[in-house]
């Protein structure tokens, strides 16, 4: 687990690529990697690569970065962890390949050299990487089929730049970082910058699930996919899943995620996900360090979730602390969660106090358990969306009504729920109905906190309701059940372009890798199947992965993971509005406040 940076001079007549800028970036994200920093630069400048590492997998010199192979043919800088790298090692060593590290960044190198493109598929684990063939004068870019680590790209005249972080990239590097309309209105909208937008108009986010070849002197292909996440709830034939078999495949996928040269701990809270992780875990027999946030505020209530994270952890025998804070505390690291955050997002504060929880405790790595509602239905939507669908294809279609209603969203009354007006225009079609349960904010709202004209570009190049609807056309194409296309948009949407952004820089500002054994794609692909048939898989399923003393945590209400942070905001720093909303003006407006100058940007 690291962060990555670099650029290439991909045109005969491009200049050299400034090495200074390259070691600037990796200063901006020292955090990401506190154990050791790296720079390799080709014979002409025309590549440059940098690297910053937080060492969890062979932790002395061999896994230093950048890394060359012997031949001095490949040269790569990886950010991630490759689980499975000790199988695809030894099938490598039997194919000849000689290794000096026992690193798993080593392993990757020789894979791409010998299978190319078909080795991505090979791999287990989190990845974004940039690698240099020096015979074929040629730079890849890969990024894991979840998109689990990010990786974002900036081309100024005929250099790309990369990084693991576009707000360093924008700090940095010579790139056009005028306000990006889109990256706005979607912030606005959804509560984050949906892909692939970012804040900045020059910097793009790098495509999960895909991999580029940049030849020097030719033009360049798009990425190209090797995984989508869609496919893999529209494969055939759609089939249940014996509860026998998940327990293998969650066993064997969270054992896996076990693998490091340093302490692993889980993130435990009062919910199913996070307890099977633990109680997976624990089947291996080591002492498993946990870790609970809780807070002041809700001593003694249902929020709490120190009390029954306690219990889970004394039923499995785990080494468990619960570290409590207050509004105080709070207050003490706010300025430090706006300097981390990489984009604007109302989330993200959980996983980065967690974070800051578990690495005073000596964690460098953490198991979460993102991905568990996304697989087994855990979220309201699953239930509502298909309700919203059928009542929305009984009534006529008003159109003139109901764009009345929509544009007037944000002036009904406060006693009404601003949505309210939505429904009508939101609920005929899955991507519509599924806009109307995870928006921050509808269309026709959009006006009373943007311009008007930044708001309209805005919309018009995020192409909302187009865009989701792509991204399950492949399920419907083949007749999936609008269960299977809405775990693929709480995948491809929510987890993709909030939880796994937010988990990953927020828990790297504090030099913590977390894994998420639910957010794998080896998983995925049986689980798929099994989320598209008539008995998907639910909460009840997963719970009975788990020993008979934890089961009494289905009787618990769904919650969620909160912070009362929004009354702390409402009472300490003034802001207001219904829900998250007032959050959303309060980040915004510390984003703007705390964001890096970039003498060398394009435009300003």
């Amino acid at each position: 687990m690291c962060a990555i940076a670099g650029a290439f001079s991909f045109a005969p007549d491009a200049t050299a690529v400034d090495a200074a800028v390259i070691s600037r970036l990796g200063e901006l994200m020292a955090r990401r990697g506190p154990d050791g920093a790296g720079l390799w630069a080709s014979q002409d400048d025309r590549v440059v690569l940098g690297h910053r590492r937080l060492a969890i997998i062979d932790i002395g010199s061999g896994g230093a970065q950048p890394m060359t192979d012997a031949s001095g043919r490949w040269t790569i800088v990886f950010n991630g962890e490759i689980y499975n790298y000790r199988e695809l090692r030894t099938e490598l060593v039997r194919a000849g390949c000689r290794f000096s590290s026992e690193s798993d960044t080593e392993v990757v190198l020789h894979a791409v050299a010998r299978w190319r493109e078909a080795a991505l598929t090979k791999l287990r684990g989190m990845f974004a990487f940039a690698l240099w063939d020096a015979r074929e004068n040629e730079l890849w870019l890969a990024r894991d089929p979840y998109g689990i680590k990010p990786l974002y790209v900036a081309q100024s005249g005929q250099t790309l730049w990369f990084a693991s972080q576009a707000r360093a990239l924008a700090a940095a590097a010579p790139v056009d970082t005028r306000r990006e309309a889109a990256a706005l209105a979607g912030f606005y909208l959804w509560g984050h910058v949906p892909e692939p937008f970012s804040w900045w108009t020059g910097i793009t986010m790098f495509p999960a699930g895909h991999v580029q070849r940049i030849r020097f002197g030719r033009a360049s292909a798009p990425p190209q996919p090797y995984f989508t996440v869609p496919e893999s709830f529209a494969a055939k034939p759609a089939s249940r899943l014996a509860v026998s078999e998940l327990h293998t495949l969650l066993r064997d996928s969270v054992s896996d995620h076990l693998v490091a040269d340093v302490p692993v701990g889980v993130f435990l809270s009062a919910g199913i996900d996070s307890a099977v992780i633990a109680a997976l875990a624990t089947e291996r027999g080591a002492k498993l360090k946990t870790v609970t946030l809780a807070f002041d505020d809700y001593r003694g209530t249902d929020d709490d979730e120190a009390p029954l994270a306690e219990e889970t952890a004394r039923a499995l025998g785990t080494d468990h602390v619960t570290v409590r804070m207050g509004r105080e505390e709070f207050l003490s690291v706010i300025d430090d969660f706006s300097g981390a955050m990489d984009q604007p997002t109302i989330d993200g504060l959980n996983t980065f106090l967690v974070s800051r929880a578990a690495a005073a405790q000596g964690l460098k790595v953490a198991l979460s358990g993102v991905g568990g509602d996304e697989l087994f239905g855990g979220y309201p939507s699953f239930a509502q969306i298909p309700k919203l669908v059928r009542w929305g294809r009984r009534i006529p279609a008003f159109e003139g009504l109901s764009r009345t209603l929509d544009c007037a969203a944000g002036l009904v009354a406060s006693s009404i729920h601003p949505k309210a007006a939505g429904l009508l225009t939101h609920s005929r079609d899955v991507a519509s109905a599924y806009l109307l349960r995870r928006a921050l904010h509808l269309r026709g709202e959009l006006d009373a906190v943007l311009d008007a004209s930044l708001m309209r570009e805005g919309l018009e190049r995020l192409a909302t309701v187009a865009t989701v609807t792509e991204t399950i056309a492949p399920l419907q194409a083949s007749g999936a059940t609008v269960h299977a296309q809405i775990a693929a948009l709480e995948a491809c949407w929510y987890m993709r372009n909030q939880l796994l952004r937010d988990t990953d820089w927020a828990s790297m500002a504090h030099g913590l890798e977390v894994r998420l054994p639910y957010v794998d794609a080896l998983l995925l692909r049986r689980l798929g199947p099994a989320i598209a048939s008539d008995a998907p898989p639910t909460k009840r399923d997963l719970l009975a992965c788990a020993p008979a003393c934890l089961h009494a945590l289905a009787a618990r209400r769904k919650t969620g993971f909160t912070t009362p942070v929004r009354g702390w905001i409402a009472q300490e720093l003034g802001a207001s509005g219904r829900g998250l909303r007032g959050w959303a003006g309060e980040v915004h407006r510390r984003f703007r406040a705390s964001a890096v100058p970039n003498t060398r940007a394009l435009a300003a």
